[in-house]
């Protein structure tokens, strides 16, 4: 009989095998093969007293191609046959029943593990419990519900490990429960568990939700004395992020723009080379009283750019900072080890845009940065970043704030022509451009763009509706639009009409080049001189007549209504919209992320 048995088992083995594994298996087939396990099971419990084992790849890819109901009947035919299922297996079904919303039978099959004499401080049934506390299963009561599944998850011997103490500590931090967040920390350390970057991230985050500027400068001293630091970019990074978060946080004036950026100085210059700052001929030693880490390392891109970003925003001065962008590029193009790297996202260009793009001195450098990252120097070897829906969405803003009205248009067009549909940032750009304009046609014919892309008004887009002046001019191009909507026509002015039509242009894709699209799309400054620059000459044909008009009509408009209004709502609303997008935020460590054994099979 046992021969017979075994027999049966490899047949089911091979059809299971070819079947399942090539993912071509129809819905018949997969309950076919499903009800054929059930009834093999259920029929070694009829032969005699033994207990015998099962092939885990079986029972693993039946599982994965089963509904949940079906998963469920598997794993009780299975418990009550008296087949050996390997504890690695159980913790498929016990990630299964997790993502299901069912921590009571994840719970059932951990118990099981332990129950079976499993080592269930295993790594595989670690990352099990961790994937199951970082599931919220009742939004209102979720860290009761996560403290009880921890409390018997103790009581049945598991030791956590990292991935598990992980989860907990992110859990308390999640939950504003800092004191147990700390505790279980100091536990760990009692302990002799090593934390890792992942753990230092997760109290970083706890520290900016407390907005504790002090709690990050504990957490590096401790992570030096466990020697988790230095030659750690990835955690000086989060340190610095740390930093930046929370002075963004902290809306008092104390924190000023050379206090944030000395503050997270102090920490690169302690941990990584400060030569490619210096090569850029970013100023270093701000007091002279920089301490240094015995071990110094090179930056990652990320942890570079987020130093030149926070430099432009402190020295401020237009002059300067294009002086700064001559040189990073300088670098790019002779493919500088550490700084050629930082090109390939948008994440410096869009620093630099947004800055210069501030000021009419240097407002002219915005098409040729659109240049440099469509079409980058031949010597390049680094993959240069194009344009991003964010980099677009900056340029727009500057030409409005320039009074360039046809060309903030004309962006959209241009991100239609290149695949990039405009976002919800995008579109509140445009319309408060028309605002600031005092352009409620405009403003109507954005806004219904934003409507038809999909999106929903926000807080920002109400913010920049308040900015006309005339409501009832307001109004009225809201009830005009309103009518042609009803009657199936426009009678808007042709001058809005790239805005209107932003949706055909989204079935026109191209890769012309940038002069080209400039030429085709017509985009040009009030004066009619062409905004674009010249690809081949590398130079700005730009209106100082018509740049000087609009900061004149600027100023005239910023004049007739409360000036300080105006310059706060830009700061607070416009300015920390974009700049968010410029600092990287302080992302929760996804931790389920860091599973090895996710779904892989036995």
């Amino acid at each position: 009989m046992p021969a017979l048995r075994h027999a049966v088992e490899d047949s089911l083995k091979h059809i299971v095998s070819v079947t399942l594994q090539s993912q071509t298996a129809n819905s018949e087939t997969k309950n076919n093969i499903h009800r054929l396990l059930c009834i093999f099971a259920e029929a070694s419990t009829l032969q005699d007293d033994r207990t015998y084992s099962i092939s885990q790849k079986i029972v693993y890819l039946v599982m994965r191609h089963s509904d949940n109901h079906q998963a469920r009947v598997l794993y009780e035919v299975l418990l009550n046959a008296r087949l050996d299922i390997h504890p690695h297996s159980l913790t498929h079904f016990m990630d299964r029943f997790t993502r299901m919303g069912r921590p009571d039978l994840a719970m059932h099959v951990l118990r099981r593990i332990a129950a079976s004499g499993a080592n269930v401080s295993y790594e595989t049934v670690q990352y099990s419990c961790m994937t199951l506390l970082r599931t919220r299963f009742d939004e209102t009561e979720w860290y009761k519900t996560q403290s009880y599944l921890v409390t018997e998850m103790l009581e049945l011997g598991i030791r956590p490990g990292i991935p598990m103490l992980n989860a907990m500590i992110l859990n308390a931090v999640e939950a504003g429960d800092y004191q147990t967040a700390q505790a279980m920390f100091e536990t760990a350390r009692i302990h002799g568990i090593r934390r890792d970057t992942i753990t230092y991230s997760i109290l970083l985050k706890g520290a900016v939700q407390n907005l504790d500027d002090g709690l990050v400068e504990r957490i590096m001293q401790m992570a030096e004395d466990d020697g988790t630091l230095p030659r750690n970019n990835e955690l000086v990074f989060s340190l610095v992020v740390a930093l930046l978060q929370i002075a963004r946080l902290n809306d008092t004036n104390v924190v000023t723009t050379a206090h944030r950026y000395r503050a997270i100085l102090r920490i690169y210059t302690r941990y990584c080379d400060v030569l490619p700052l210096q090569e850029l001929g970013i100023y270093i030693d701000i007091d002279g009283n920089f301490d240094r880490a015995g071990t110094i390392s090179e930056p990652s891109p990320k942890l570079l750019s987020i130093m030149i970003v926070s430099y432009i925003r402190l020295i401020g001065r237009s002059d300067l900072v294009l002086l700064l962008y001559h040189r990073y590029q300088e670098l790019v193009g002779q493919n500088h080890n550490l700084i050629a790297p930082t090109a390939e996202t948008d994440h410096l260009a869009n620093a630099f845009l947004f800055s210069l793009g501030r000021h009419t001195a240097t407002f002219k450098t915005c098409p040729i940065i659109l240049r440099n990252m469509l079409e980058p120097s031949a010597t390049a070897t680094v993959k240069v970043a194009q344009p991003t829906v964010r980099t677009w969405s900056i340029a727009a803003r500057s030409y409005f704030f320039h009074g360039q009205r046809a060309a903030g248009e004309k962006i959209i067009e241009m991100m239609r022509a290149r695949g990039i549909p405009p976002n919800l940032v995008t579109w509140n750009t445009i319309i408060s451009g028309y605002a600031s304009l005092q352009d409620a046609v405009g403003v109507v014919n954005a806004m219904k763009g934003l409507e038809a892309a999909g999106f929903e008004s926000s807080s920002f887009t109400l913010k920049a509706l308040a900015r006309i002046r005339d409501r009832n001019q307001l109004l009225d191009a809201l009830r005009r639009a309103a009518a042609n909507d009803n009657n199936g026509r426009s009678q808007e002015p042709a001058s809005h009409q790239p805005i209107q039509n932003a949706h055909e242009a989204s079935s026109h894709k191209g890769n012309e080049s940038l002069q080209n699209q400039a030429t085709k799309l017509n985009i040009q400054a009030t004066d009619g001189t062409e905004l674009m620059p010249s690809i081949e000459q590398g130079m700005y044909h730009g209106a100082s007549s018509g740049l000087i008009d609009a900061s004149t009509r600027l100023d005239r408009f910023r004049r007739s209504i409360n000036e300080h209004e105006i310059a706060s709502w830009s700061e607070n609303d416009a300015d920390r919209d974009f700049l968010e997008n410029l600092e990287v935020r302080f992302e929760t460590p996804n931790l389920l992320q860091q599973s090895s054994r996710n779904q892989t099979e036995p």
